[in-house]
């Protein structure tokens, strides 16, 4: 790598670092070290989108404080810019409603998904991640589109005021005008490729 690419580089990753779009406030949360157990559970097992970049990150880590206040980061590994994804606007990421919680809320183990209804009125249902994962990817296919969850720029969530949650969101592909069909199969693979991962996981 020449000088003249590496000091841009080092600038762009300097910058980033101090970009509090990729923080989670922790402070809200009755236990702090539960929130942080729960969210290293997903530490590149979930795609992360930046809103304010407008790129989507499927090589990173997360850097806890040392401290008892403040925020964990989301740092992209620099080594592998070809796992970011660029230009990915706001529009094309949407809100599911769906959120991932600790199966210890409900008395049980692993992970669990608290899922809407189909319809406004309908209950929602908490199911097993795999379950609930296998029934997401059916009701989207009936929709002629593809469950392509990731995580988003937000808090980490209370659930039920004793643990956190994490709210998915998804990237609707069909808003990704702008970029070429190379380009949204490597989104998609990289979204299945994490979501395996944590499948197998969960």
């Amino acid at each position: 790598m020449s000088l003249d690419y590496a000091f841009p580089a080092e600038s762009r990753w300097a910058e980033l670092e101090r970009q509090t779009c990729l923080d989670w406030d922790l402070d809200a949360l009755t236990s702090r070290q539960e929130a942080i157990d729960f969210l290293l559970r997903f530490e590149n097992r979930l795609c992360v989108y930046s809103a304010f970049v407008e790129k989507l990150y499927s090589n990173y880590s997360f850097v806890v404080p040392e401290e008892e206040h403040g925020s964990i980061t989301i740092l992209p590994d620099e080594r592998a810019w070809h796992d970011t994804f660029h230009e990915i606007p706001v529009d094309a990421v949407l809100p599911t409603g769906i959120h991932i919680l600790p199966g210890e809320v409900l008395g049980e183990t692993g992970l669990y998904l608290k899922i809407p209804g189909e319809h406004r009125l309908s209950p929602s249902h908490e199911l097993p991640f795999q379950d609930g994962l296998k029934l997401l990817i059916q009701r989207y296919q009936a929709r002629g589109q593809q469950f392509l969850p990731v995580l988003a720029k937000g808090d980490l969530r209370e659930y039920e005021a004793r643990m956190p949650s994490l709210p998915l969101h998804r990237i609707d592909v069909a808003r990704l005008k702008q970029h070429s069909r190379l380009d949204v199969e490597n989104i998609k693979g990289a979204i299945a490729e994490h979501l395996i991962g944590l499948f197998r996981q969960a």
